[in-house]
Order: structure tokens, then sequence, then C-alpha cells
């Protein structure tokens, strides 16, 4: 059953889960307490990742927008599955 798995791929359900552990790992590492990063739409077709992002540091004024770069590389580097990231609410 494991062999049969493997040749078809992940679940979109389970895809889903990867990226949302994903998200709240790079928040945390963000390190700022107001920063919202949640999965707005994932295509497993097409591998296409849309991500809201919103939230800015009360304290210094960064935006998590400054770290899109980042955030999309994090992302793709964990999940396979993902080949491109949309970040949505990027000001």
């Amino acid at each position: 059953m494991k062999a049969l798995r493997r040749k078809r791929g992940r679940s979109q359900a389970d895809i889903e889960q990867s990226i949302s552990a994903v998200l709240r790992e790079a928040r945390g590492l963000l390190r700022i307490d107001h920063c919202t990063l949640e999965i707005a739409e994932f295509s497993g077709t097409t591998g296409l990742l849309s991500v809201r992002i919103e939230g800015s540091c009360p304290d210094c004024n960064v935006s998590p927008a400054a770290f899109v770069r980042a955030i999309e590389a994090h992302i793709r580097m964990r999940v396979r599955e993902v080949r491109e990231v949309n970040l949505i609410g990027v000001a």
C-alpha cells in the first residue's frame, strides 16, 4: 500500500496540512507578533499556491512583505508539491 501511495502522491488535504505547518513555522521565524500567513488557495494540479499575508511589526514598522522571497523559498524547499508561490496582500 505504501508503494502505491508514493506512486500516486499525497492527497490535497495532506499537502495543505504540510503547507499550513510550514506557514506556522515561517510566521515564528519572522518574529512579528501581528503577522498572518494563511493559504488562500492551492492547486495540486499546477502546484500554484496563493498565500495571504497581512500584518506588521507595531514597534518597528517592518512588514512581512519585506521577507517575500524568503517566505517563498522556505515553502518551496519544505513542500515539494509547491511549484510557484503567489503572495496576496503584499504592500
